[in-house]
């Protein structure tokens, strides 16, 4: 595993959310590796300080005693009684099967959420028993959906000004896990070997290997994943109080609703900016025949009248895959990400400020100097005509938000006058190289 793959996955593993092996491989990567071993330190200062921010409910270790009570009692009388077909009985079946992680999720549920009746309970039990049960049993689904966003921008970003845009997954769980996301600005792809970016019209950055996710596009694979998705909710409802309800419809569905808050306040510069920093209601609706996942929406919470961000239109389980659907076809001109190396004079970009790195991109853009502004991020034909011969009209002091307190991101306000007379004011994204300690530009172009 290397450093983005562990990155991808530092979140899960702090939440004891992936499987062994993966696990196994992250913890190696964290032991050898010093850069993400103070990334997890941070993440985890992070989680203990939003763990601040909501109610503290039921300890885990309620959960273990009820599940080593459950285990002790069964034991106890598996011998003596016939086989039954409750509810109750089919669900200790299935515990293996769904993990302990996920039996323990549910019963948290049954613990934390209130629900209007034993009878809505037990159909909340059920629905997710057999959606479970459900997803286990699959070898692949496709995703549609639209998502209120930027065409060009991370998988993950969301924007109310914006139009929604469509956004497709593919992914096949057996017999290898292979996966592809897309949206008419980027796609990303895991061909079951490695893990490709392809930002249209001409950037792509490869990872060697396969991942679980990449590239942002994890909130995506937590719907298709949805018994996951749904012990990662659950978890986050004991941990922090988060409002949840189990109602039914008179279609045949269960309706899962789950309020779910950031911990951001109001005025950090990426607040709302991405799933992870928004507030959101997250709504999941089952088919009580089948146990399966038919529908999903996601609104943006905050304060004012619920906005959609993102809906489902459609989802296909177990559909055939062309022999082609998880591989990216790349333009002749692409431009590869390049490494990022020590220069020669490297010492001069290390004692950079953020300030002077912005300013020192601009003007190496503006002068068309692209050896020197490929010192700060990959160049490209397209951003070669976007930034060729702007006019820098000025530059502020950075400033930070709380989630690039961890990822060391400042972000420098500027204001630029492009070739065609379009005036752009926007925020410099840049963080320092682990390696080279130079400024590179992480976003905000």
């Amino acid at each position: 595993m290397n450093c983005n793959e562990c990155k991808e996955n530092l979140v899960a593993h702090l939440e004891g959310a992936l499987d062994e092996t993966t696990a196994l491989s992250c913890r190696n990567h964290i032991e050898s590796c010093k850069e993400c071993s103070e990334t997890l330190r941070k993440y985890k200062s992070l989680q203990g300080e939003l763990g601040k921010l909501g109610p503290i409910t039921a300890d885990v270790s309620l959960v273990d005693s009820v599940m080593n009570r459950i285990k002790y009692l069964e034991f106890q009388k598996e011998a003596r009684e016939p086989e039954r077909s409750t509810f109750m009985s089919k669900l200790l079946k299935l515990r293996w099967t769904m993990g302990l992680g996920a039996f323990a999720g549910i019963i948290g549920l049954i613990l934390m959420v209130i629900l209007p009746g034993a009878n809505t309970m037990v159909a909340a039990e059920e629905a997710f028993a057999r959606a479970t049960k459900a997803v286990g049993q699959l070898e692949g689904i496709n995703i549609k959906g639209r998502l209120r966003t930027s065409a060009h921008d991370n998988f993950s970003a969301i924007a109310l000004d914006s139009d929604f845009v469509d956004i497709e997954l593919w992914k096949e769980f057996s017999p290898k896990l292979r996966w592809k996301v897309e949206k008419p600005g980027r796609v990303a792809a895991m061909n079951g070997n490695s893990t490709i970016l392809f930002i249209r019209p001409d950037y792509a950055y490869k990872i060697d290997g396969p991942t679980q996710s990449a590239f942002d596009t994890q909130w995506l694979h937590q719907i298709a994943n949805v018994t996951e998705s749904l012990n990662d909710e659950l978890r986050a409802i004991k941990k922090h109080g988060w409002k949840s309800s189990v109602s039914q419809d008179n279609a045949g569905h269960t309706i899962v609703t789950v309020e779910a808050r950031s911990g951001y306040s109001s005025d950090d510069y990426l607040k709302n900016s991405f799933f992870c920093t928004a507030d959101t209601r997250r709504v999941y609706i089952f088919d009580d025949q089948t146990g399966l996942l038919v529908a999903a929406k996601i609104y943006l919470e905050d304060g004012k009248q619920p906005e959609l961000l993102f809906e489902l239109t459609q989802i296909s389980y177990n559909p055939k895959f062309a022999a082609n659907t998880f591989e990216i076809e790349l333009p002749d001109d692409v431009n590869w990400n390049q490494d990022d190396f020590v220069l020669p004079d490297n010492s001069k970009y290390e004692a950079l400020s953020s300030e002077q790195a912005a300013r020192a991109f601009f003007a190496a853009c503006a002068q068309e100097n692209w050896d020197e502004a490929s010192k700060f991020t990959t160049v490209t034909a397209s951003l070669k005509t976007y930034l060729a011969g702007i006019k820098v009209i000025s530059t502020g002091e950075h400033f930070t938000s709380a989630i690039s307190l961890i990822s060391g991101a400042q972000f420098v306000p500027y204001e630029i006058k492009l070739k065609n007379g379009e005036v752009k004011k926007h925020n410099l994204a840049l963080k320092r190289h682990p390696q080279t300690k130079r400024w590179f530009v992480d976003g905000g172009i």
